[in-house]
């Protein structure tokens, strides 16, 4: 896994690099956000330290974002909230800089809710989540007009099954490709 991590990072940074060579380094240079992430193994690192660098490697950028273990985390809340948790604002702060770190592709935030409440309160509440995540990205320095939501309450559990630890599985956001 985390070998996977520094891999993927690698890809990032030479993509970065092509980026700005390729503009000719228009842009000034921007200071980045303290994410308060001092351990660098929680960085994202699209590829290992042993990738070959004097080649970018035949992959999508943007589709790294989705993959499922490597790719944007979901975030989950407490039930009947949609206030973000310190796990979540840790997760999300992962999420802001791999979003940063490829430019141009439009993020559907998705809020979930658990069975527990009425269906319109439970869109409701969903949409707060996804909003609340929205935020959150925002004040971390992502474009704003790169993130859309969605709620979709209690329509897609993540888990079906009653007990407390699945329902709480439910109460998520998660991240797409908007289309």
């Amino acid at each position: 896994m985390k070998t996977q991590v520094i891999r993927i990072s690698t890809l990032v940074l030479c993509l970065a690099l092509v980026t700005a060579i390729a503009t000719g380094c228009q842009r000034g240079r921007q200071e980045p956000i303290d994410t308060g992430m001092d351990d660098a193994a929680d960085a994202w690192d699209p590829a290992g330290d042993d990738a070959d660098t004097d080649r970018l490697p035949d992959v999508d950028m943007a589709d790294l974002l989705f993959q499922r273990d490597e790719g944007l985390q979901t975030v989950y809340f407490d039930f009947d909230d949609s206030s973000l948790r310190s796990d979540a604002r840790n997760t999300l702060r992962r999420n802001a800089d791999m979003i940063k770190e490829v430019p141009g592709v439009m993020i559907q935030i998705e809020g979930h809710t658990c069975r527990i409440g009425t269906q319109e309160y439970n869109l409701a509440l969903g949409d707060r989540r996804a909003n609340s995540v929205r935020r959150y990205l925002i004040d971390l320095g992502v474009d704003p007009d790169r993130l859309v939501t969605i709620s979709y309450g209690q329509e897609m559990p993540a888990n079906p099954g009653s007990s407390e630890a699945d329902l709480a599985q439910n109460r998520r956001a998660e991240f797409s490709r908007a289309m």
